[in-house]
């Protein structure tokens, strides 16, 4: 072999990421190049001790056509995933081998480790087929002698550098298939369907959904919200529709204002912080705990997500609220799993097609990407660090009325 990549895969699933590395793999093989495949993302690199021989099989796997021959018919991502950041790993995802004597609980840079990995592996290009928190973390090895290049994979669409992202179109055809199966589900019942899709930090591509979907009414994390009002506008909704129901389409990191929260705190603390209010209370530090929950419900928790799955507790709410029994459906992991559609196949193909002539080429520091004006190009990876320029997703939000604005479609930009 005239030359031996890595690649792995970071963040969340996306549909069309098994078809970006089979071709990978293909276009690799037809240039004598070896594939070495990277278990769970950056876990994988940071799992694997040069030392212990005993640890490459369970972190790394060599790739080559035969091994990938089938792997475009399955969802999820062949090499697993995960959303670790080597240089902010917790005490207690540490690998023992790498644990300092006097840590504690924070957060542990192992970066040294993983350039010591990619050392030894020997690699001439790591390719990172990621969200924006690892393509991020691949962009600071680059100054550091790692020739790195990323491929954009997210199904929020949000990543600087690039107009669209492998698995964005296919989250937003899914998403729009399930709310109209919903649709009949919520008119039968004649109640108001609480529907939880993806976006932790960011609500475009639910709102995208929203809007397609012609949903009612939609949350997004970017504008935290005011039930009393968001439950008066539902009620009149389904009262004005014919066949007496509504839709509330919700981002997983959708959250109560902070000055309306204290008001929630009993639904709040019941089905997220129950034990440690409990505890509280029997020691009298009841007012710590509630400034805590009031932190949970509108930021980001110990590893810098903010919290997610809020669509059961918003559910609750509005049900106290309004008198009426509600639907909640989450539909967040379904929507990464479907079959990729026509745009993701080509971006998949392409993508992967344009990373190995880098690797060919050898240009490193890149980001391969899709800009509406210039077709498929690649972008320095630095890019991905800084915010995505003219794409503030409020601008796009009617918070008085809990609904995306009409200028919304200009924001998918593909």
């Amino acid at each position: 072999m005239e030359k031996r990549i890595g690649v792995l895969t970071g963040g969340g699933d996306a549909p069309g990421q098994n078809v970006c590395l089979k071709t990978i793999v293909a276009r690799a093989a037809e240039h004598d190049i070896e594939v070495l495949g990277v278990r769970k993302g950056w876990e994988g690199l940071l799992h694997y001790n040069p030392d212990d021989p005993q640890t490459f099989g369970d972190n790394l796997i060599h790739l080559h056509p035969q091994r990938v021959r089938d792997i475009d018919r399955m969802p999820g991502a062949f090499l697993h995933s995960s959303r670790l950041r080597p240089d902010a790993v917790p005490h207690a995802l540490t690998p023992a081998f790498l644990k300092t004597s006097n840590a504690d609980s924070g957060a542990q840079d192992c970066t040294p480790h993983i350039l010591r990995v990619l050392e030894h592996l020997q690699l001439d290009a790591l390719i990172v087929l990621g969200d924006r928190a690892a393509l991020s973390y691949g962009a600071q090895l680059t100054p550091r002698g790692v020739r790195v290049l990323g491929i954009p994979k997210t199904v929020h669409n949000d990543i600087n550098g690039t107009d669209y992202t492998l698995g964005f179109s296919t989250a937003l055809g899914r998403g729009v298939r399930f709310i109209y199966e919903l649709r009949a589900m919520a008119a039968s019942r004649e109640e108001i369907a609480v529907v939880e899709i993806l976006g932790r930090t960011t609500g475009l591509t639910t709102m995208l959904i929203a809007y397609l979907a012609g949903a009612d009414r939609l949350l997004i994390p970017e504008a935290p919200f005011d039930p009393a009002a968001l439950a008066r506008l539902l009620v009149k909704d389904k009262a004005s529709n014919p066949s007496n129901y509504a839709i509330l389409v919700v981002s997983e990191g959708a959250s109560v204002a902070p000055e309306r929260a204290r008001e929630y705190l009993p639904e709040l603390s019941r089905l997220a912080h129950a034990r440690t209010l409990a505890e509280a209370i029997a020691v009298g530090e009841t007012e710590r705990v509630e400034q805590r929950i009031l932190a949970d419900v509108t930021n980001r928790d110990e590893f810098g997500f903010r919290v997610s799955g809020m669509g059961a507790v918003i559910t609750e709410i509005l049900e106290n609220l309004t008198r009426q029994r509600m639907a909640f459906q989450p539909l967040s992991y379904l929507i990464r799993t479907g079959e990729p559609d026509g745009q993701d196949l080509l971006g998949a193909v392409n993508f992967a097609t344009l990373a190995l002539r880098l690797v060919d080429e050898n240009q490193f520091g890149r980001l391969v990407a899709y800009r509406q004006r210039d077709n498929y190009v690649d972008v320095p990876l630095e890019q991905v660090t800084q915010p995505r320029g003219n794409h503030n997703v409020r601008d796009f939000y009617d918070a008085e009325n809990f609904a995306p604005t009409a200028d919304v479609l200009w924001a998918a930009k593909v």
